[in-house]
């Protein structure tokens, strides 16, 4: 079929076009325009040849594309505008001058293998207030970006690819937003994922490879939230955010890259479970920005693990960092923030170094096995606190507090009556809020161990026991601090050689190739040799149903149970999670239930023992609680549902601390604060529904 003007063929009104087997060709014009709603059907044609675009789709037409192909064209592959609608299938377009497939306006389409390659362009332009939906979709070889979404627009991407294009692979813009599902970019010349201008989609299950750029920039108050992201392979920052951008990123897995997650002017992110690893230059870098880092894991960085610069405001909660080139966290001048619950071991430099006058926080930290300080602070100022440090075996001593300074080089070791002393683990443990039955068992196992220890040293046999555990219980209720304090004992008793805590959980020990999650299982098991390897959620290890999932999460089970016999003197091994689920848990695989010995059952904190928690935060940030809010927190931790998302002393810990920031608000209003104000939490610092 030739044609020489504007349309080849060109359906309106009420009319159809059916078409199947033909060949259009129309140097001059369009292939095929539809503008009725009754556009018809387009079945195995070939587009070839073509003046503008071969397929448009525009007004209120409705059109039906079927195993079709577009080659040469020099505008558009497919073009939709108005409020065309078109559904198309298992269709390839290549060799356009212009985006492969436009989709502007109020156009819809509903789009299912179908593949962009070889165009100098963009492959798939998406700026419609329609419906766009993408399933199985490829963009390849091109030459810009292979998703271009702007204007609004808020697709569904799900299971697309984009692979071999240059300058994005993926390019959010102009407040545009949408969901991301089960989608790769790879061997992009450039940025895989561009995400700017106050754009919000969602990501889950992205995997982003083989970058010459950035894997994954957010910028320009963007705000985008990732799920089960993986980047590996890049040239440059793995993540980055800049120029204000903010996010939410859970379950993060970065392998390589010169810088694994920067976060840089004016940024904010949240970044909860990632899992960083051999970086050429630093782990994570901070400037002139915002980012509150958990539950995470950086081994093998080439650099400081954690860089916070000036201008930096970091939070460092509950993460693990090993083997650095540099400082495992360091805050230069003119840093502030916070470290907490976190082990900084293996290092080539010092666990943790302070340059910064301003204020840092570091509690309940684990530094050991360094090769320079643990801990140091290279200035002297008042803004440094450091509570309930355990420190051992770094080759250079500690050195903090206000009399520090920056120009020692050998910062002495201050006498041993100066420095952070740790309280004894049992007794840390008796002091814990509630937990009355978690004591009993624990105390207990102990005992048990205490009296094996003992027999040993008599030359007697010891009597036969596993050491491995099941924490079973809601989130909350402090299973990883009894755990702590658990191998703590454990090494005061001799039978745990150094009773540190490693945290892990599925992202840590499940791999998405053939063959690495063993590899990954058994490097996350011997940081933990010698002290305890605490799996929170190990539920989830065998809870997936279909798909890759459960085979790599049995083989990291499979895995485990091997390597718990294999070093059953040398490990304790604390697997933790809700009741139900943990059951379920140890019937996955037939030896899992003979390596725990027992289940130890963490119960919700009564409403009084969560006020307790809220009167504890209260002393030790210098803060009185008044009767009256004391009330109301009781009532409010009675008649809270004690369901899924409840945090119990989390719970507890962030009404604390929404309290403090009411009370700032409210203080920072009156025209004079006494001492007695400053400290005084009232029942005017509550929020709406806790009064």
């Amino acid at each position: 079929m030739q044609g020489a003007g504007w349309s080849t063929v060109f359906a309106s009104g009420q009319g159809t076009v059916l078409m199947r087997g033909c060949e259009v060709r129309n140097d001059v014009g369009a292939g095929v325009v539809v503008t009725s709603p009754h556009g018809g059907v387009l079945e195995s044609c070939r587009f070839d040849e073509i003046g503008t675009s071969a397929v448009v789709v525009a007004d209120d037409g409705a059109l039906l594309i079927r195993a079709c192909t577009v080659v040469k064209a020099v505008a558009n592959g497919i073009c939709l505008n108005g409020r065309g609608r078109l559904t198309v299938e298992d269709t390839a377009i290549s060799a356009t001058g212009k985006p492969a497939v436009a989709v502007e306006q109020q156009a819809a389409i509903a789009a299912t293998r179908l593949t962009v390659s070889s165009v100098d362009g963009i492959g798939f332009y998406l700026a419609s207030g329609g419906t766009v939906t993408l399933e199985d979709c490829v963009a390849e070889r091109l030459g810009a970006e292979g998703f271009f979404v702007a204007e609004g627009c808020k697709p569904s991407l799900r299971s697309c690819r984009a692979r071999s294009t240059a300058s994005r692979g993926v390019h959010f813009a102009a407040r545009s937003g949408g969901k991301v599902i089960d989608c790769e970019i790879s061997d992009i010349d450039g940025i895989g994922v561009n995400v700017t201008e106050r754009s919000t989609p969602e990501f889950d299950r992205l995997f982003v490879t083989g970058c010459s750029a950035t894997g994954v920039r957010v910028s320009d108050a963007a705000d985008p939230f990732f799920r089960r992201l993986r980047v590996q392979g890049t040239d440059g920052v793995s993540i980055e955010a800049t120029g204000g951008g903010r996010g939410t990123l859970e379950n993060v897995e970065v392998d390589g890259g010169e810088v694994g997650l920067r976060v840089i002017g004016d940024s904010r992110l949240s970044v909860s479970g990632l899992s960083l690893r051999n970086t050429a230059a630093a782990g994570v870098e901070v400037f002139d920005a915002a980012l509150a880092l958990a539950d995470s894991a950086i081994d093998g960085s080439g650099g400081n693990a954690v860089h916070a610069g000036t201008g930096a405001s970091l939070s460092v909660l509950r993460c693990r960092v090993h083997s650095s080139v540099g400082v495992g966290c360091l805050f230069a001048d003119g840093a502030a923030g916070t470290v907490s619950e976190s082990e900084f071991s293996g290092g080539k430099s010092d666990g943790i170094r302070l340059d910064t006058e301003e204020s840092v926080r570091v509690a309940n930290c684990t530094v050991r096995d360094n090769q320079g300080s643990g801990l140091r602070q290279a200035r002297p100022g008042t803004g440094i606190e450091v509570l309930d440090l355990i420190t051992s075996g770094n080759l250079k001593p500690d050195a903090y507090g206000t009399s520090a300074s920056a120009g020692v080089t050998e910062v002495p070791s201050p006498a041993p009556e100066q420095r952070a002393t740790v309280a004894d683990p049992l007794e840390q443990l008796q002091a814990l809020v509630g937990l009355a039955g978690v004591k009993r068992e624990v105390t207990s196992l102990i005992n048990l161990n205490k009296m094996a220890k003992r027999r040993q040293d008599a030359g007697l046999s010891a009597p036969p026991m596993a050491r491995h555990l099941v924490f079973a219980g809601a989130p909350g209720t402090g299973k990883t601090t009894v755990a702590r304090l658990y191998g703590q004992v454990l090494a005061q008793l001799g039978v745990l050689r150094e009773g540190h805590l490693i945290e892990v959980a599925r992202a840590d020990l499940v791999a998405q190739i053939i063959g690495g999650t063993a590899i990954k299982t058994t490097e996350a098991f011997n940081t933990a040799l010698g002290g305890v390897l605490f799996i929170d959620e190990a539920y989830t290890l065998s809870s997936s149903k279909g798909g890759s999932g459960p085979d790599f999460g049995r083989e990291a089970i499979d895995t485990l149970v091997k390597l718990m016999e294999d070093h059953r003197e040398d490990v304790v091994v604390i697997a933790a999670g809700y009741s139900n689920e943990m059951s379920k848990f140890l019937e996955s695989n037939p030896g899992m239930e003979s390596r725990f010995s027992r289940t130890i059952e963490f119960a919700n904190y009564t409403a009084e023992e969560l006020v307790t928690i809220v009167e504890s935060q209260c002393a030790k940030h210098d803060y009185l609680l008044d009767d009256e809010a004391a009330g109301a927190l009781h009532v409010y931790f009675e008649e809270i549902p004690k369901d899924g998302t409840f945090g119990n002393g989390r719970t507890a810990r962030r009404v604390f601390e929404r309290m403090t920031d009411r009370q700032a608000s409210r203080l920072a209003e009156a025209e004079s604060v006494s001492q007695v104000d400053l400290k005084l939490l009232t029942s005017d610092d509550l929020e709406t529904g806790v009064k």
